[in-house]
């Protein structure tokens, strides 16, 4: 062995700063050491000691584990008692291979990094880092980026930070979202949950003047224990509800992270991409590197893995407007076996076909009138039917009459009640241990006879309630024939579905706790102070409190819902309360002490004016019966999502009792990684077939791409020009499409997450990407509502008019455009919003 001219040198050497000697992260570390950056002790063992280990090193060829050299052993002995401190300070081994954290290529995550080393562990955890230079990733990083150059790899040997916060920031936004800000993401614990694509992180846009002008707080389930007193058990640990969905950083701490970023760009005159780490107050720099064309715009290109998207696609708006982040692998997995082949998945997203569409449309469409259609914009204005469509879609429709004919009339007249045989469905399904997650999806969606009762039907009974859109059409064009002078704006009050909406009982829910709260002094107190534990505070009263008998029976009724209920790998309520108790917070925030409306007086008064509107009795009769038929089809539409997300809570129920099955056997490692195989992937790591070695780098790919995936928002077509809603070009105007009239004003509050609304107060106007079933809490006392995706069939708008709230859906580029704070005036009936400052 050809000894090296040293074995390991301190990262204050200014050799270390040779990236041909140490590695591309070694030099970096060093250099950013001798700019005095607060940067952890560290000791390089360079390339030198590498190649005298591996003489013949090539990336074709991976060697056996090497026997280090005696005088390297006893450099690794010095080199931990002395960065431990004598008080058994944890080490990291990092790698620095030659071209990582280079100008071209990161090798971000490809090659490895060990947590929690000690004296016992280091010399296997440098032998480990060396023999990442030929995991499957790294290989697989090289060829795809061309990458034939020098082969080899210095290791970092430093003083772990056990960092209650960690992340990364970039001193311009890669994404592209706002490219003169600078992009920090954050997360609880080490950074490797981040780094692996465990747990969503906290973002923060800040400007060039230090303001944080955007940030999305995420939902933080996951993180890598900052103080694990047994190394070998499992890194990752939950975090404390009462975290999961609290900022991890203040805006001074973010303030400081981002300077600091920009301070360093400044000085190495390239943007940056650093990786940083707090352990109380002290903040530390791990690593500063390029930012590369790897970290460049994460934005959606016409591609799936790795080829071209054939043929037209257009986002399916019904998922869309409820959530717009991708389906994990296991949820589009089993989804696709049981959806009707009209569309397809890209990128876990579904979008519809559209040239089958084309074909069955009876009008000869443009490709923007096309994408117009399918995004649900309406019907398109002055075009003629094409005759010979209409005759085929006339035959199509026949057909379909002839195979489901009998489930159109059976849910005709459907007993709201009915319903209930599917929760009687889900349990039998659940109690079968006999029913994998895949058998039980097909026999809830699908069931296994025709002819069982309708309520155990609850998705055909959505699809076929969709039938009171055609019929308010109808009444509109009549109400414009017989009463031209009714202004049929004051209709949304007159169609609202009213108490037997369940979305509308799960309100009155959240009401009836938050009145709980406001009479017992020590909740009450609770929710009016944002940092406090609702959960600790509510386990103290005890289980007879008369506010958690409530709340046991409100998770009894609804504990199966949950914000993005559709995702397969979303906790429900009944999993995690404290979504419901934020809930509550928001609703007690909002509450006054002012008499409320009485909803059913002011329907009575909008029916007495309508009638009013008729002079003849055959015409309130009529609309009279257009109207019972339109209330009884949107509270069927509302109703039957209660159920049917019945059966996605059993699904997951199954996927996590597999999940947990893998875990004991040790063939997965991680909580939720299930939902990261696809059925066939889990259900031959079960038998044997495949083992977690097969499967990790998969499961890391796949969780890295979600990541990216949940940050991007999804195209609204591929391969077909969709039309951009408007923008008024004077910049202080939002265009959008109404689904419930009115207007208001006041001040703006974003809201990402329902559990996360605690800013909301009564008057204010509530601003959100999207709305499903777990945001209706938040509706009563709003202004008005501002949706950046939905549509007048959506959840908001369906919701909005049984409260009265004005809402304005389809508002494009809302979420960017407004901020909190901001003053507004909506007016959803003109399809407008104005930011007035």
């Amino acid at each position: 062995m050809q000894e090296p001219g040293a074995w390991a040198i301190p990262l204050t050497e200014s050799i270390c700063g040779d990236a041909g000697l140490t590695g591309g992260k070694a030099a970096g570390l060093a250099r950013l050491r001798a700019d005095d950056l607060p940067v952890p002790p560290a000791y390089i063992l360079p390339v030198a000691v590498f190649n005298a280990h591996f003489p013949d090193a090539q990336p074709e060829q991976r060697p056996e584990r090497p026997t280090l050299a005696p005088e390297l052993a006893t450099t690794l002995s010095r080199i931990a008692a002395e960065l431990s401190g004598g008080n058994g300070r944890k080490l990291v081994v990092r790698s620095s291979a030659l071209g990582e954290d280079g100008d071209t290529a990161s090798f971000a995550g490809q090659n490895a990094t060990y947590y929690y080393v000690d004296a016992a562990s280091l010399t296997k955890a440098v032998t480990d880092c060396w023999l990442s230079l030929w995991s499957e990733p790294a290989l697989a990083y090289r060829q795809a980026n061309g990458i034939d150059g020098a082969f080899g790899m210095a290791v970092i040997i430093q003083q772990m930070v056990q960092s209650e916060r960690s992340g990364v920031c970039f001193s311009e936004d890669p994404t592209g979202e706002k490219s003169d800000h600078a992009l920090l993401e954050s997360s609880w614990g080490l950074g490797a949950a981040l780094v692996d694509g465990r747990v969503s992180p906290d973002r923060f846009w800040v400007s060039l003047d230090g303001r944080i002008n955007q940030r999305r707080i995420s939902r933080k389930r996951l993180k890598v224990a900052e103080d694990l007193r047994d190394p070998s058990d499992a890194r990752l640990e939950p975090v404390p509800l009462r975290l999961q969905t609290r900022a991890s950083l203040s805006d001074v701490e973010v303030g400081r992270i981002a300077d600091m970023t920009r301070g360093i760009a400044l000085r190495w005159g390239v943007p940056q991409d650093v990786e940083w780490a707090m352990h109380g107050d002290e903040l530390y720099i791990l690593q500063s590197r390029p930012i590369t064309a790897q970290a460049m715009p994460r934005t959606v290109q016409s591609t799936v893995d790795g080829g071209a998207v054939d043929g037209r696609w257009v986002l399916f708006k019904p998922t869309a407007e409820n959530f717009q982040e991708p389906m994990t692998p296991m949820t589009v997995d089993l989804y696709r076996r049981v959806i009707p082949p009209f569309g397809r998945f890209i990128h876990g997203r579904f979008y519809v076909n559209a040239d089958l569409a084309a074909h069955l449309l009876p009008w000869s469409l443009s490709e923007e009138a096309l994408a117009d259609v399918l995004l649900m914009r309406g019907a398109p204005a002055d075009q003629p039917l094409d005759w010979r469509r209409l005759l085929g879609l006339g035959a199509i429709l026949s057909a379909g009459y002839l195979l489901n004919g009998i489930t159109w009339h059976r849910t005709a007249r459907v007993p709201l009640s009915s319903l209930d045989a599917f929760a009687s469905l889900c349990d039998g399904v659940l109690a079968r241990d006999d029913l994998d997650p895949l058998a039980s999806l097909r026999q809830l969606v699908l069931n296994d006879h025709p002819f069982r009762p309708i309520g155990e039907f609850p998705i055909q009974c959505n699809i076929s309630s969709g039938r009171y859109f055609l019929l308010i059409e109808v009444l509109n064009r009549l109400l414009a024939r017989i009463a031209p002078d009714y202004d049929r704006t004051n209709l949304s009050l007159v169609l609202s579905g009213g108490p037997a909406m369940l979305s509308r009982q799960m309100v009155e829910g959240i009401r009836e706790l938050a009145d709980i709260a406001r009479a017992d002094t020590v909740l009450a107190a609770a929710m009016v102070e944002p940092a406090s534990d609702l959960q600790a505070t509510t386990l103290a009263l005890g289980d007879s409190h008369p506010f958690n008998l409530a709340l046991e029976s409100f998770l009894a009724r609804y504990g199966h819902r949950a914000v993005r209920e559709i995702e397969l790998m979303t906790p429900r309520w009944r999993e995690d309360n404290n979504s419901v108790l934020n809930l509550v917070r928001s609703f007690f925030a909002r509450q006054t002490t002012e008499e409320r409306t009485d909803p059913h007086g002011l329907l009575l008064a909008a029916e007495d004016e309508l009638h009013q509107a008729l002079p003849h009795r055959w015409q309130r009769r009529l609309t009279d019966q257009l109207i019972e038929r339109i209330r009884y089809y949107v509270t069927l539409r509302e109703n039957t999502r209660y159920y049917h997300t019945m059966a996605m809570a059993v699904i997951r129920v199954k996927l996590k009792a597999l999940e947990q099955k893998l875990l004991q056997a040790d063939k997965l490692k991680c909580e939720d990684d299930v939902f990261f195989l696809e059925y066939d992937e889990a259900a031959a790591l079960d038998e044997g077939a495949l083992d977690w070695t097969d499967l990790e780098p998969v499961i890391r790919r796949r969780r890295l791409d979600y990541q990216n995936q949940c940050f991007t928002r999804p195209p609204e077509s591929f391969n077909i020009l969709a039309r951009i809603p408007l923008l008024i070009p004077e910049g202080n105007l939002l265009v959008g499409d109404c689904a419930s009239p009115g207007v208001a004003a006041g001040t703006a509050r974003i809201v990402r997450d329902p559990s996360m609304a605690s800013e909301l107060r009564a008057g204010d106007i509530l601003v959100a990407p999207y709305t499903d079933p777990a945001w209706t809490p938040l509706f009563p006392g709003t202004a008005a509502i501002i949706v950046e995706v939905g549509s007048y069939l959506s959840h908001a708008g369906t919701v909005a008019r049984e409260y009265g709230v004005p809402c304005l859906v389809d508002v494009h580029g809302c979420m960017d455009r407004i901020h909190s704070g901001a003053q507004l005036r909506v007016n959803a009936t003109e399809g407008w919003v104005e930011i007035v400052s």
